[in-house]
Parts: C-alpha cells; sequence; structure tokens
C-alpha cells in the first residue's frame, strides 16, 4: 500500500466519483482507477461500488477512508515539521484573466492541499497589468500568454510553455449557427455579438473585421468571461473565446480567416525565491489544460 495510492483513493471517495476525482489529483481517470483495482486487489477486498453515475464506498471502504485521512494528514504534517520553521514559504502568483477559473481554481486547491504551510498569493491581471506586477515587484511567477523565444519583459529571463490553443466562435445550442463545422468571418456581418473588452486578442479580431469590411452588432461589452458565457448561453450573441472554454453548455466552431493560436505558458526571473517558483511549475506542468471543461 503505497501514499500515492492511498492519496487517490481518498480523491475518488471525497468526490464520489472516478473522473472528479482524477481531475482533482491532476492524473488520468484510467491511471486513477488502475491505481484503486490495484488497492483492492492487495487489500483483498471492494473499495467502491461503481454505478453509471457515481461510485460508493462499501463497508470496507469507508474503514479504509478513516485510516487513509490519518495517514496522508500524518505524512503532510510530518513534512511541514521537518521544514524550517523559522523561515515562511511563500509564493506570489500572477494569473492572466482569460483563463477559466474552473481550472485555475482546481490547480491552486490542489497546490494548497499538497503544500499546506505555502503562503500562496494569486493576483488576477489582464497581460498588459501582468509586466506592472512584476515590474513592482508583486509577483514572483506569471501565468499568461507566452511566445517562442525570449520573454517580451526583459525582466523574466525564463518561461515555460504549457499549451497552446486557436480562438473559437462560442455560441448557443439553439443558435441558427450551431450546425456549422466552420464560420466566415462574413457570416458575423450583423450578428449580434458579446464583446470581452480584456481579451488579448480583441485588436486582431477588430483588424479581421475591417479588412473584410464587417460590423458586429454589439449587444453586450464586458469583462468577466462568466458574464460573456452566461450571455453566450442564454443566446443573447455570439463572442470569441480562447479554445479551452468548450464545454457542454455551449458550441465552439473555428473561423476560417482565423488562424491565430496562443501560447500559455509562465515567465518567471531569476529572484531569491526560485525553489518554490521551480517546484510549482514542475507541479502545474503536469495539469491537463488545453480543452478542459468550464
Amino acid at each position: 500500500m503505497e501514499l500515492q495510492q492511498l492519496r487517490l483513493f481518498l480523491a475518488a471517495a471525497e468526490s464520489e466519483s472516478f473522473t472528479r476525482g482524477a481531475e482533482r489529483s491532476f492524473v488520468s481517470q484510467p491511471a486513477l482507477s488502475a491505481s484503486i483495482s490495484k488497492l483492492e486487489t492487495e487489500v483483498g477486498v471492494k473499495l467502491f461500488t461503481r454505478n453509471k453515475r457515481n461510485v460508493v464506498l462499501t463497508p470496507a471502504g469507508r474503514k479504509l477512508l478513516q485510516r487513509a485521512k490519518l495517514i496522508v494528514g500524518e505524512c503532510a504534517r510530518a513534512k511541514d515539521e521537518l521544514k524550517q520553521h523559522e523561515v515562511q514559504r511563500r509564493l506570489r502568483l500572477g494569473v492572466i484573466n482569460t483563463l477559466s477559473i474552473t481550472a485555475v481554481a482546481r490547480l491552486i486547491e490542489q497546490y494548497r492541499r499538497e503544500n499546506p504551510d505555502l503562503k500562496l498569493d494569486v493576483f488576477d491581471s489582464s497581460a498588459a497589468d501582468m509586466l506592472k506586477l512584476e515590474r513592482d515587484n508583486r509577483i514572483d511567477l506569471a501565468l499568461t500568454t507566452v511566445q517562442e523565444g525570449p520573454p517580451l519583459n526583459r525582466r523574466f529571463q525564463c518561461a515555460k510553455p504549457l499549451f497552446s490553443e486557436p480562438y473559437l466562435v462560442a455560441m448557443s445550442r439553439s443558435h441558427h449557427f450551431s450546425k456549422s463545422k466552420v464560420i466566415n468571418i462574413k457570416d458575423l456581418n450583423d450578428e449580434l455579438f458579446i464583446g470581452r473588452s480584456h481579451c488579448e486578442h480583441r485588436v486582431l479580431i477588430q483588424n479581421l473585421m475591417k479588412q473584410h469590411n464587417v460590423k458586429l452588432n454589439m449587444a453586450y461589452v464586458t469583462n468577466q468571461d462568466d458574464r460573456a458565457l452566461a450571455l453566450v448561453e442564454a443566446n443573447i450573441g455570439l463572442t470569441i473565446v480562447p479554445a479551452h472554454y468548450a464545454s457542454s453548455r455551449i458550441i465552439t466552431t473555428p473561423m476560417a480567416e482565423d488562424r491565430y493560436q496562443r501560447s500559455i505558458g509562465f515567465e518567471w526571473g531569476e529572484n531569491e525565491n526560485m525553489n518554490e517558483i521551480t517546484q510549482f511549475v514542475d507541479f502545474a506542468s503536469t495539469a491537463s489544460w488545453a480543452y478542459s471543461e468550464s
């Protein structure tokens, strides 16, 4: 019986789902299922009753649940006690505000769970304001848009890409474009549109519209993605979002003339907190980001 097996068992038991447990643990669902099956073989009893909707602990599973909480908790406390308590672990993270909050929250929650002694300060920011946060020495690490080659911010000497994604046209499931495989830019002429004023892709889209003499019928402008997606879902209008915002509640379709892809990753500079930076970057690199449910 290994500690990681108990951690995965707890994740599945507390979420009552192998899928949600895998997301919470940043592993694939097959990997979590295999770990639990191996654990059941080792202990010689079934720990879960599986059905189509969820998984439920067996009586043996409920007994193990209490022990597993104690074991994992004691391991975390032992780890804390072995550290130098006179030094407060701290990491200041800037997060671009065009990332799905669902994916960001899952990452932060899991990292805090694994590092209970760490003070993790998180700052939401636009791509432009991220540079100011770094110049003012308010963040150690930025989760933002990155490009090939040296970072644009000269104070950020290091970069680690996580994933790349296109921008897609988002619409309600009842929209008249919802069956389209691709949307041409001229299709958007005079369509009701939800403007995302904070989007770093906005200027490029505006230039495309001018080139093709397309005028949008602006129904709503917001700097909050949850509002934009709620308006799209309610069929108030279309919008353009990064691909990882795709969900079962809306339809997302590529636009023929928009071939741009953004790359999301970390940027940071040399400082005295390199150990915490490296540890967090390595942890986040194991997460599944692209095309996640939101």
